[in-house]
């Protein structure tokens, strides 16, 4: 089985990673990796990376130009024979947009599993990662705290994950996309993972989904990856964004959020998630973005 992982930075993408190889070691099914069969490995492994397996992850960008395989931002190469890539691999992981290449991209993967988080707490974990030791060293930019860095970019990444969003919503039909959410992860595990199960045809006994859940808890991982890791909940944006950022957020991305099942209302009660999505939802649901965003450009 070779499975494709995709979600916009900080939303949960780490998690899910670990999730998916557990899930592997578990059933049997390896744990191949192209990377680590690489002659850059062993040096990479002597790299300064954020956290102390980012040189073992099989991480790929994807542009209508081409697709390459990367180590951070220190390494990266194109995939010019995808057989020999995907023989040495069954777990890649990209937070590529979608673009002209992405469904042959995705045609070439068993599985493809898409990972949505809130916004709200998408942007406040970015804020804090990109002006991080790690960040700024590799990718140095003006503002060096996180509050100053948010009211710069908010717009702009709000933007980035609505059309991220809303761009895989609509090739999930066609292009056979498990949806699932950091926040059904956070508030019932084993519901999440038992949708997702569903979807990869795998089966656990109830004794080795409690042990699995255990293995990838946050607290068991932020203790081996304390500079990657830093909150790991829900809600943070209810104190961290000013009024005037949230009512920037119901602009921008309001008609998604609701559609996603993040509306305020859901901040007390147990969240439903919409699991599934059709071209014409999205056709109408880009509509109700558009008309939404109109008071920005007026």
């Amino acid at each position: 089985m070779k499975i494709l992982q995709i979600g916009y930075p900080k939303s949960g993408n780490f998690w899910l990673y670990q999730i998916l190889q557990q899930l592997l070691e578990i059933t049997g099914n390896g744990s191949e990796n192209f990377i680590q069969q690489h002659p850059i490995y062993p040096l990479a492994k002597t790299w300064e990376l954020n956290f102390p397996e980012q040189a073992d992850i099989d991480v790929i960008d994807i542009t209508d130009l081409q697709t390459t395989y990367r180590i951070s931002s220190i390494f990266k190469m194109p995939v010019e024979n995808w057989n020999t890539y995907l023989q040495k691999t069954n777990h890649v992981w990209t937070h590529s947009p979608v673009c002209k290449r992405s469904e042959k991209v995705f045609s070439l993967f068993d599985k493809k599993v898409y990972i949505i988080r809130d916004p709200r707490d998408v942007l406040l974990s970015a804020s804090r990662y990109f002006c991080s030791d790690y960040m700024l060293k590799y990718f140095p930019q003006e503002e060096t705290e996180p509050q100053a860095f948010l009211e710069k970019n908010f717009e702009r990444l709000l933007q980035e994950w609505v059309w991220h969003v809303w761009d895989h919503l609509r090739l999930q039909e066609k292009s056979k996309l498990h949806i699932c959410y950091f926040e059904g992860f956070l508030n019932d595990f084993q519901q999440e993972f038992s949708l997702l199960l569903d979807y990869l045809q795998l089966k656990l006994n109830s004794e080795e989904k409690e042990s699995l859940e255990k293995a990838v808890s946050f607290s068991h991982l932020q203790k081996k990856n304390p500079k990657h890791l830093k909150k790991g909940s829900h809600g943070q944006w209810t104190e961290g964004l000013t009024e005037e950022q949230q009512e920037k957020t119901e602009t921008i991305a309001g008609p998604l959020i609701n559609y996603l099942g993040y509306g305020r209302e859901a901040m007390d009660e147990q969240f439903i998630f919409r699991r599934s999505f059709s071209p014409e939802d999205a056709k109408k649901l880009k509509k109700e973005i558009i008309t939404s965003q109109e008071v920005l450009f007026s």
